[in-house]
């Protein structure tokens, strides 16, 4: 008996000590950009786009925001939201925030909300909802970004994803 506990203990020992940890890298390099930055510069500064996938949402199952620079003070705003399941209603709420270089922070110069219920647009597909609109008339030579919130109400009871995306320069040339 002795000898057999001996002998079990012996190969778990060896097995635990054989154990390796191994690590894969892709040959491809990365930048990692810190959340913390007030801006970034993204496909020669014409875009950003922002898409969060809920992890579990029971309900929504993604939400895409996207800023682009359209030229003379004009921005581009697209907005998705993406559901499991055909839902009551989905709302959009849109936030434009311009950087405050003396300042060293964003402020908030616009915000649009959009509502869409199946009682009033019955034909419309509100599992894959979206909406484009263009701001216009804004200061150029600034960073700008966008705060989205997808919200959506099935049998009464609410969801929501939050979404942002990172700062573009907004110039009098369409980029």
């Amino acid at each position: 008996m002795k000898k057999r506990l001996i002998s079990t203990l012996m190969v778990l020992v060896m097995s635990l000590t054989c154990v390796m940890s191994s690590y894969a890298q892709s040959n491809k390099e990365t930048t990692v950009i810190s959340s913390d930055s007030p801006f970034v510069l993204t496909q020669d500064n014409k875009v950003s786009r922002y898409l969060q996938i809920q992890p579990r949402g029971n309900v929504i199952s993604t939400g895409i925001l996207q800023i682009s620079n359209k030229g003379n003070g004009n921005i581009g705003v697209y907005i998705q939201t993406l559901t499991h399941v055909e839902v009551d209603e989905t709302t959009f709420g849109v936030f434009l925030d311009r950087w405050i270089e003396s300042e060293q922070r964003w402020a908030n110069v616009a915000s649009y909300k959009f509502s869409y219920t199946k009682e009033d647009n019955p034909d419309d597909d509100l599992t894959i909802k979206s909406l484009s609109f263009d701001v216009e008339g804004q200061p150029v030579d600034c960073y700008y970004r966008l705060r989205g919130a997808h919200m959506v109400i099935l049998n009464g009871t609410r969801e929501m994803l939050s979404s942002e995306t990172d700062g573009i320069l907004i110039t009098n040339n369409k980029r």
